[in-house]
């Protein structure tokens, strides 16, 4: 029963990691994102060509998914960080 405890603590511990990984990741996509609307989209040209819909598009869509990685972020940490902590406890218990 010690062997299964501590390789599921693994797990959980792996699977946590994981998602904070992906929640620094979507941080960092999200600003990415901002410096690419804000340069491509907030500048002259870009709302010229939003009026103009040169753009096909493609600004509201880029702001459309910044929005949805910035609202996934909460529950990444939220996951990693449950996983992560009922990680440690069961290979503290075992």
């Amino acid at each position: 029963m010690g062997k299964i405890s501590r390789v599921s603590s693994i797990i959980l511990i792996m699977l946590g990691g994981i998602a904070l990984i992906s929640w620094a990741g979507t941080g960092y996509a999200v600003g990415m994102y901002e410096d690419g609307i804000e340069e491509n989209c907030d500048s002259t040209v870009g709302t010229i060509a939003q009026i103009t819909e040169w753009d096909d598009g493609r600004c509201q869509d880029a702001r459309d998914t910044k929005e949805a990685l910035e609202s996934a972020r909460p529950i990444m940490l939220a996951i990693g960080g449950m996983l992560a902590g009922l990680g440690m406890i069961v290979l503290i218990r075992s």
